[in-house]
């Protein structure tokens, strides 16, 4: 086995993965914040959760978190809100909301722990929260009021729903994260069908055929060389808000080598499928209207499995196989080297 074709072959296959996962990130992104607002509902569900659907509704409505909403809906009329909440302003307009439904309003200068524990306690609160929530909130409470530097201190008691939320969120997103795994599996094989994407093929066409193994190797060098690799990979980092920088940066990635760069063993075009499918010997012969038909079922049952192996490959997202592109091009530069 020629093992630098080995691995010039396997950093070809991760780098078209590197771009279909980029591909499918950028449908899936569509597809969640504009289309069906996934996150957004996920958000919603989450906080609905762990507050209740009455104190849910009232914290889509304060002002700190209303504004978000009302954007957000601007944008995508049938929003329920924002896809994201920064913990702060959850545990400012939380605080809020019990204060203003309690009936306890006191200046906000002279806003203590004590008031907030007066409101747990007060006949407004015990109607909208059950008995376990107004146990946490007064177990926060009084811990944050063990913390508390002044009576007007309320950094401790903020700091400690924060706290809260985060540790919800984080056990209510591994349940969204499933789902997105599956949604990205899912759209990961539409994609690899509609771009005919089969693994097999391609890992077959780059170990047959030099040119296109050594096209693909040095437009893989000049991506990697480039000065903005870095911010490419901060960009390829899950965000919960990526930056328009990072849109407009993955976009031109892409719109570069995915669909421009034709040498790609990708495609329904006839020297593509010819290959994929052993098609040369009816090279010549107009035979288009019955190409199907010539197919065996076994290269069919084999570009299925290809179109599969794609889709998982796609799953595991384009940060994993930039990270692992990098590292495999170390470990042939060091090669070369030595």
């Amino acid at each position: 086995m020629n093992i630098p074709s080995t691995l010039n072959v396997t950093i070809g296959l991760f780098f078209i993965y590197l771009l279909l996962s980029l591909f499918t990130s950028e449908i899936q992104e569509v597809l969640a914040s504009s289309v069906f607002d996934w996150r957004a509902q996920n958000l919603y569900r989450s906080i609905e959760t762990i507050l209740g659907n009455s104190v849910t509704d009232l914290l889509y409505q304060h002002p700190l978190i209303k504004s978000w909403k009302d954007y957000k809906q601007r944008v995508n009329k049938s929003s329920v809100g924002p896809s994201y909440i920064p913990s702060s302003t959850f545990a400012l307009a939380l605080i809020g909301v019990i204060l203003e439904q309690s009936g306890v309003q006191p200046k906000i200068d002279s806003l203590t722990i004590e008031d907030f524990i007066k409101a747990i306690d007060s006949e407004s609160i015990q109607k909208i929260f059950d008995q376990d929530q107004i146990k946490l909130f007064k177990i926060l409470a009084v811990k944050a009021s063990n913390e508390a530097r002044e009576p007007t201190d309320i950094e401790p008691l903020e700091r400690e729903i924060k706290d809260w939320f985060e540790q919800s969120m984080n056990r209510a997103s591994g349940v969204y994260k499933r789902q997105v795994k599956f949604i990205t599996l899912v759209i990961g094989l539409i994609a690899a069908i509609g771009l005919n994407a089969d693994t097999l093929n391609i890992a077959n066409r780059l170990f047959q055929e030099p040119v296109l193994q050594e096209n693909l190797s040095q437009t893989i060098n000049i991506v990697l060389a480039q000065e903005p690799n870095s911010q490419l990979q901060n960009c390829l980092k899950p965000q919960p808000d990526s930056p328009e920088s990072c849109q407009n940066l993955t976009d031109d990635f892409l719109y570069s080598y995915l669909f421009d760069f034709s040498s790609l063993p990708l495609g329904w075009g006839t020297s593509n499928v010819n290959r994929q499918f052993n098609l040369d010997h009816y090279l010549g012969k107009n035979l288009s209207s019955n190409l199907w038909i010539l197919i065996q079922p076994s290269d069919l049952i084999k570009a299925i499995i290809g179109w599969g192996l794609t889709a998982i490959a796609i799953s595991m997202g384009s940060s994993f196989w930039f990270d692992l592109l990098n590292k495999l091009i170390n470990v042939r530069n060091t090669g070369a080297k030595s």
